[in-house]
């Protein structure tokens, strides 16, 4: 297959799965990595987050050849990991974790990826109001009642998935960006009135993780075939 069409490859990792290996996770962390997952309160955060960091280093390590504790990486102007430059083009990623799950996106392309557990709180749409365009609290409101928490985790892991992909986060006005169903069925970016215009196209996916979870990977350019893969230390 011809590089510039490789497939994202989208990862699932089962936090639950790895904790087993939490010594050998934390000891493939910085110093500074190890610190920042000190700083969690509940367990369950910190081991989310050195599982991740971890498996994510695993991933990319994998890919380039070289040991996972080797890597380095930086952080863009609005904080998004990358690989340094100076090492040559390294592939794009993005990570997310919640609930269950990790998920890493691994691309030759600009890339973003979002999971959410679907909690309660999620059916207390005013609460939410700030970042939804007109039509995604459309969307969210027609929802049967029991759903409606389910429709705005879906709003959620698109609109935050997209601003991870731009590597500009939550700096972007999430009100001022509208992500709705396409004449297919699947979600597209109708707008993104944020300054400066952003005229390069995006793609969306909506991951298939499982009943309590929902997820969405946003990839440049035309759509690409998406495959989840379950992570294997091995």
């Amino acid at each position: 297959m011809n590089a510039s069409k490789r497939m994202p490859e989208i990862w699932r990792v089962d936090v639950a799965a790895e904790i087993r290996r939490l010594p050998v996770h934390r000891g493939q962390l910085t110093y500074i990595e190890r610190s920042r997952a000190a700083r969690f309160r509940r367990d369950a955060d910190r081991e989310r987050f050195v599982i991740g960091r971890s498996t994510r280093r695993e991933l990319l390590a994998g890919r380039l050849g070289i040991d996972p504790a080797a890597l380095v990486f930086e952080e863009g102007r609005h904080g998004k990991p990358r690989l340094p430059p100076d090492g040559g083009p390294g592939p794009y990623f993005n990570s997310s974790h919640s609930g269950q799950w990790v998920l890493h996106a691994v691309a030759d392309i600009e890339v973003g990826i979002d999971v959410e557990e679907i909690r309660p709180e999620f059916a207390e749409l005013d609460d939410f109001a700030w970042v939804l365009s007109d039509a995604e609290r459309a969307f969210v409101l027609a929802a049967a009642p029991p759903q409606r928490a389910a429709a705005l985790a879906t709003v959620w892991v698109r609109k935050e998935a997209y601003v991870k992909a731009l590597g500009e986060g939550l700096s972007r006005s999430l009100p001022d960006i509208g992500i709705t169903a396409g004449a297919d069925g699947r979600p597209m970016l109708a707008f993104d009135r944020n300054p400066p215009a952003r005229e390069r196209r995006w793609s969306f996916v909506d991951l298939p993780i499982d009943a309590a979870h929902k997820a969405c990977v946003v990839h440049a350019g035309p759509a690409r075939r998406v495959i989840v893969h379950d992570y294997r230390p091995d």
